[in-house]
């Protein structure tokens, strides 16, 4: 019952969901920004994002260690809070601790840099939409790739129609443990070939490293880690096809991760790890 009367305080006038909007660029990024502007005519939003830029710090939070944060006013006036720690912390922090109510939604982005295929598990954006589907909030993660950041306001103005659809969907279900990642491709949105709903691809980045002179440490050394996208699946059905043939990618996720048909073959078999021969 407590839950219940918590998400509907969640709820603004006519019905809109108060937004708790994050990313993993830092809170000065212009993206988080530019979904501000656009997420705002719909819905109330409290801005609670990291101190600094975040990328790659995938599922991490702080632990054993003080957390820190400040309301600051930034540009136009616009108030936010910064946490010093990850996209998750200021999930977990905002939702446990700063918030009077618990949001009715979670958004993060925009996030320069695409999301798509395995790279969404390193992702702190994806991460802190994740971190709200943990506490049962539907959560959305907006991500554009790299070469259409000059497209990021227009883009950012198809979030509200987007966030909208998800939470119609959302709203026909008892239990919220899928969270989205949106990813917008880097041509204008007018040459896009429109919204498609797709699979988690298993695309990957091969890593490698270039050594680099660093006068800060002993060595002189510093490695820069790089790599190309790989073994792209060529069916539009997959995120990252789909994003490269300049669709906009809808991609529900869930944190399930067992290995179902594994789970089937190895059931019932484990009588047979001890036994001896």
């Amino acid at each position: 019952m407590i839950q219940k009367r918590r998400q509907k305080k969640a709820a603004g006038k006519n019905g809109t969901r108060k937004i708790l909007l994050t990313n993993d660029d830092g809170i000065t990024a212009q993206g988080i920004w530019d979904l501000y502007e656009e997420l705002s005519k719909i819905a109330p939003i409290t801005v609670v994002a990291p101190d600094r830029e975040r990328s790659g710090t995938g599922h991490a939070f702080t632990f054993n260690t003080p957390l820190h944060y400040e309301k600051k006013t930034f540009k136009h006036g616009l108030d936010g809070f910064i946490v010093s720690g990850t996209p998750v912390d200021c999930v977990k922090f905002a939702i446990s601790y700063l918030l009077p109510e618990r949001p009715g939604v979670v958004v993060a982005g925009l996030n320069v840099g695409e999301n798509s295929g395995l790279s969404a598990f390193y992702s702190g954006t994806v991460a802190a939409a994740r971190e709200g589907a943990f506490w049962g909030i539907p959560s959305i993660a907006f991500s554009l790739c790299n070469g259409g950041e000059r497209y990021a306001k227009e883009y950012a103005a198809y979030a509200s129609g987007i966030l909208r659809w998800i939470i119609s969907q959302e709203q026909q279900k008892k239990n919220h443990n899928t969270y989205y990642n949106v990813n917008f491709p880097a041509c204008s949105p007018k040459n896009s070939r429109g919204i498609k709903v797709t699979a988690q691809s298993l695309a990957f980045f091969d890593d490698r490293y270039e050594t680099i002179d660093v006068e800060a440490h002993y060595t002189k050394k510093g490695y820069i880690i790089y790599g190309d996208k790989k073994d792209i699946e060529q069916s539009n059905i997959y995120d990252s096809c789909a994003l490269m043939n300049n669709y906009i990618t809808i991609t529900p996720l869930t944190f399930d991760a067992t290995a179902s048909k594994d789970y089937r073959l190895l059931q019932g078999k484990e009588k047979n790890i001890l036994t001896k021969r």
